[in-house]
């Protein structure tokens, strides 16, 4: 049988061989075929914490508890990267068979240090999950609120807007809404993307009017350090990286600068961008849905809106209806609006006929917006629950005018509310069974509402 004794000896007598072998990073350790160690360098000694007289010609399975080395001198196959911790210092060893005439005549191992790796792969993993947490708090802060049955109305010409606003949710191609202020484009916006193969990426909202056009176009496309006086150390995130996978919602389009127009014009071609002070392009993949309450084509003639994002922009249209001229809608959204203000102040609120009598002549021109101005203020105005025309602020405004109602095509004047209860029993009384009950009873939803406050059902 070979003497491995004999060869490290020999070995050990080459000049320079102990400084050579004891100069490496690497632990090394050299047994025999019946594994016997011969033989420790210094970095072995360091790295595993042992005492060279306490393991030199001993069996390693005896002084290096769990050792693998014994396996590989059985088996004459090398493992790699097993892994190993003593203390606090953590190593990978590679041990090979030595292979002398065919005859497995003893076994190397060449141990790593690791400890400073997994230290930083700790760290990266620790960074990596704190990245996730920030990206899961964005994408909290960056969600669309509202879905389509968020939007109240009953109203032929808003069921119309909405069937075709869910039809195209769907596709991925820009949308234009267009509609007065306070009408309920953003609304639209929101229930858009949450219906939309992007809904679980975030929805970032923007009023392009809120800004100067040097401001407004560092939140669109974000800028590096040092890119200009007062930029935030480190550089900032532009909304279209935010919105990256997602929908960047940009309200009031048409007030955007001319100037600012060419660079989003850029994006929406080459679906790429420049941070301020950047030099390299970031790309980016990101729904566009606008809305403004201006006139484009108007915009388009006096040279203050570019025809080519126009077109870009207007791939789909959606017109929303002031609320003058849905009164329809009104009943419904006054019950919504009182009892969203009723939770908040732990009241119930109701609005008397004569009050909606008075909301129905009035024109808005704020839409539904200022109609929630208008309840929010009567509510906290109102001496009781029950909302008076006086304690609306438009009520000056307004002249009462006589109310006009229709009969029910199928009952009596005194079995009216028989019908009705009847009507709202078979139906229900959520916003979907009046209407069918309204329907059944041959009057409008408005109708409906009047009746059912006047007989108190």
């Amino acid at each position: 049988m070979f003497s491995l004794e004999f060869d490290v000896n020999a070995l050990q007598k080459i000049p320079l061989f102990d400084t050579i072998i004891n100069s490496l990073h690497d632990g090394i350790l050299i047994t025999d075929h019946k594994g016997y160690i011969k033989y420790v360098n210094s970095s072995y000694i360091r790295l595993t914490g042992v005492d060279r007289k306490d393991i030199l010609n001993r069996k390693v399975q005896d002084v290096r508890k769990g050792a693998r080395l014994p396996e590989v001198l059985r088996t004459g196959t090398a493992l790699l990267g097993v892994r190993r911790k003593v203390n606090n210092i953590e190593y990978i060893a590679d041990i090979n068979p030595i292979i002398v005439k065919g005859t497995v005549a003893g076994a190397i191992s060449v141990v790593r240090d690791i400890t400073e790796v997994v230290a930083m792969t700790n760290k990266l993993e620790d960074y990596t999950s704190r990245v996730m947490e920030l990206r899961n708090k964005v994408r909290e802060i960056h969600r669309a609120h509202y879905r389509f049955e968020d939007i109240i109305s009953t109203s032929g010409e808003m069921e119309r807007v909405k069937d075709m606003a869910q039809r195209v949710a769907a596709s991925d191609m820009p949308i234009l809404i267009l509609g007065e202020s306070g009408s309920g484009k953003e609304l639209f916006g929101h229930a858009i993307h949450n219906a939309g193969p992007r809904s679980t990426l975030p929805f970032v909202p923007i009023n392009c009017a809120a800004f100067s056009p040097q401001l407004l176009s560092s939140e669109l496309f974000g800028y590096e350090e040092g890119a200009f006086t007062g930029a935030v150390k480190g550089g900032k995130l532009g909304l279209f990286e935010i919105a990256n996978g997602g929908t960047l919602f940009l309200d009031e389009i048409g007030d955007m600068e001319y100037e600012l127009q060419s660079k989003l014009l850029r994006v929406l071609e080459t679906g790429e961008f420049m941070r301020i002070g950047g030099t390299k392009p970031i790309k980016v993949d990101v729904r566009i849905i606008s809305a403004t309450n201006r006139n484009i084509a108007n915009l388009i003639h006096e040279m203050k809106f570019r025809e080519d994002l126009y077109y870009r922009l207007n791939v789909i249209s959606l017109e929303i209806p002031p609320l003058r001229k849905r009164l329809q809608d009104i009943p419904p959204l006054v019950e919504h609006f009182l009892d969203v203000t009723g939770k908040k102040m732990g009241k119930k609120y109701t609005a008397s006929n004569a009050t909606i009598e008075i909301l129905n002549q009035y024109h808005y021109p704020g839409n539904i917006r200022e109609l929630f101005n208008i309840l929010e203020f009567a509510a906290n105005t109102s001496e009781t629950e029950e909302i008076m025309p006086k304690d609306l602020p438009i009520f000056s405004k307004i002249r009462p005018q006589p109310s006009h109602r229709r009969s029910l095509s199928h009952a009596t004047r005194s079995s009216e509310k028989e019908a009705i209860a009847e009507a709202l029993k078979s139906f229900g009384k959520s916003l979907e069974g009046k209407r069918k009950a309204a329907s059944h009873l041959g009057i409008s939803l408005a109708t409906l509402y009047n009746k059912i406050r006047q007989y108190d059902l």
